[in-house]
Parts: structure tokens; sequence; C-alpha cells
């Protein structure tokens, strides 16, 4: 297949065949079905926008757009077994970890046959939009950021009697997955959208660490005292913590359907206010602020998937295929990062070094040519 391709896309290819290799990918999908999801990859990282199997094919001209179509729609591509690939690299990594949970909306206002997609709203737009919802769980180090759990949250009109789920009911269902692969973490970073009773609960009885956030009209008890927590605030005393660069406590309190729990209230610079929950009764403030902190990683690594892994350029409207493109654009996030040369090179820096490799074929730059004004000054 790499001999049909252009020499200047011909390296990437073999590149991300080698890095889908060491994943062990060819055990769940088969010689062919590895090169054409190789194929697949080096697509979404070439092009920016509207990576869909003709546009794929037609820069890649390896195999046709069928052979596209039939690897989303037909051909042997379980998601979760290429998932528990990754949590078993991810195991071997043996590193310091923890998990990011989170959900991202992927707006396809034209999908009116897909069945994933439904009217949902969008926190990053602040507004309902039409579109695709997907729970994922990251797992997470220094200089990793690993997809290792996802499901698409079908909308309750589109599911049969009594399979509908809620978004916290994938998340728990990942989370029982993880815990039984014995994928390592130290914790699980959450936003408040995750904060249910029921979902808290069932983490401390798996003794799982939890860290997460409290909206300002929660009500707590403290030194037998009910009232909300931004009326808690008032009567504390903030104080300056220079290695965080804001002012924090930290404190125990009765949360009703909760428990006891560690609070720790912060104020930046600006005067906002953060209400940061968890489970670790005896950790301390600076600890419980930087895993909060470490919630953003999520955030970016949904960037990225947006940006430049195409999450949302499928255009198919079968079942399977847009779930088994999500499972391919994560898998893409996790191949650019395999393809830094350094930790300290970002995923945009690689698809951009990869894009200018495709035009200029490794060759260097011309001299840039002078002004004759220049020449005559």
């Amino acid at each position: 297949m790499a001999s049909r391709l252009y020499p200047t896309t011909r390296p990437l290819f073999c590149q991300v065949l080698t890095i889908l290799t060491s994943l062990g990918l060819a055990t769940v999908l088969g010689p062919t079905g590895l090169q054409l999801a190789a194929l697949y990859i080096a697509g979404l990282i070439l092009l920016d926008k509207h990576q869909n199997g003709c546009r794929i094919t037609r820069f890649l001209p390896a195999r046709c757009h069928d052979a596209i179509n039939r690897l989303l729609r037909l051909m042997l591509l379980p998601t979760r077994a290429v998932m528990g690939l990754l949590i078993r690299w991810a195991r071997a990594q043996s590193l310091p970890s923890y998990l990011c949970l989170d959900d991202i909306v992927v707006e396809k206002r034209f999908s009116r046959l897909c069945p994933w997609t439904g009217w949902t709203y969008s926190t990053s737009l602040g507004r309902k939009v039409y579109g695709l919802h997907i729970v994922v769980v990251f797992w997470c180090t220094d200089h990793l950021r690993v997809p290792v759990a996802f499901r698409l949250w079908r909308p309750r009109e589109n599911c049969r009697p009594g399979r509908y789920r809620t978004k916290i009911q994938l998340a728990q269902a990942m989370i029982i997955e993880l815990r039984a692969s014995g994928l390592p973490f130290e914790y699980v970073a959450f936003d408040c959208w995750y904060n249910a009773r029921w979902f808290t609960k069932f983490l401390t009885r798996c003794r799982i660490i939890w860290v997460s956030t409290l909206k300002s009209n929660s009500y707590v008890i403290y030194r037998g005292q009910k009232l909300q927590v931004r009326d808690l605030t008032q009567m504390l005393k903030l104080r300056w913590r220079k290695r965080l660069e804001l002012r924090a406590v930290a404190l125990q309190v009765y949360l009703p359907g909760y428990g006891t729990v560690r609070l720790v209230v912060t104020r930046n610079g600006h005067g906002n206010e953060e209400y940061i929950v968890t489970n670790a009764l005896e950790q301390d403030l600076t600890t419980i602020v930087r895993r909060k902190q470490t919630r953003w990683d999520i955030e970016v690594e949904f960037r990225n998937s947006k940006q430049l892994a195409g999450l949302g350029a499928c255009e198919c409207r079968v079942d399977q295929a847009m779930v088994r493109h999500v499972a391919l654009a994560l898998l893409t996030c996790v191949v650019l990062q395999r393809l830094r040369r350094d930790p300290s090179e970002t995923v945009d820096a690689v698809k951009e070094r990869w894009q200018l490799y495709a035009i200029s074929g490794g060759l260097p730059a011309p001299t840039p040519l002078h002004s004759p004004m220049a020449l005559t000054g």
C-alpha cells in the first residue's frame, strides 16, 4: 500500500503504521484493517478539515474511498478492543498518573439521520446545539494524554425503552471497566456536572480518590450551621499562598448527601472564588488545588481532537461508522503524541511539521528575496 503513495506522504504513513503495530492493533484489525487505519489516521493528520474518505484518498491515493467506507461501516473494528490496547500500553508505562473525566459536544447541525445526534447543551458555546455528545476518560501523566475509554451519549428519543443512559451512568460504566483492567491512577478529576451524590459515593466505595468543584449555591454544614458555600466564605479568612498565587483555605465540612469531605475555598487576583471538594480528608491544600488544576488537561485534548484530529469530520449516517470514527480520531491524538521528537514539542507543532514535509519533501526553504529598496539602501 505504501508504494502507491506520493514520496512526500509515504514517510508519515510508515511512521503511523509502525506506531499502530507497536500498540498491537494488528491483533485486532488484521493486516488489511491495520493498513487502512494507518491510511485514515495519516489523512486526519495531513488535512485540516473535511477529512472524509474522498479527500483522504485524494491526498493519499493508496486505496479508493470505498475502502475507507468499508473500514468505518463493514470491517471488523471493535472500538473497545482498541481502547483496551491503549490501556495495556498505558499500564506498561509505569508512570504517576491520574484520570480526567469530561464530555465534549461536536456540533453537527445537518446530521438529522444519525442516531447519535440530538439537541444537547454545549458549555463552550453556552447554548443548546444539535450535535454529538461524547463522554471521554483520559489517562494523564506529565507528558501523555491517552484516551482510555469513551461512550457516545444517545438521546432518549433515539433509545429503545429501558436502554437510555445518562452521561453520569456512562461515566460509571467506564470507571468500572478501567478499575477492572488494573490501570493505575492516583485520582479522578471532573467538574461539577459529574458531581452527583450517588456517583461520588460510588467512587468512595471503590476507594477511588476524586476531586471536583461545588456550585456556589450548594449547602454545607460547618460547625453546626447549614449554609451555602458562598455564604461560608464570608466567615473564613483566606490566606495568601505564594506557591499557588492565590488565596485559599482548607477545612472539613459535612456535605448533605455526600458525607464528610474536604473543602478548599480559593480566590484569585480577580476576586473569583472556586470551591474544590474531595474525599481525600487528610490531603494538604496545595495538592488538592494542583489536582483540580490538572482537569484543564482534558480541555486541551478536546481542542486537539477537534482541530487537529478531525473529531467532527465524519459524514456517515451509519450507527457504527460514527463510533469508529471517534475511536480513530482519539487514536490520532495518541499517534500525534508518539510522533513528537521530544516531550516539549506540542502536537500542533507535530502536525505542522508533517504538513510542511508533505509540501516540501524535506527540502530546505529557498533563500528569501531582497527588495530593490534594501539593495540600494
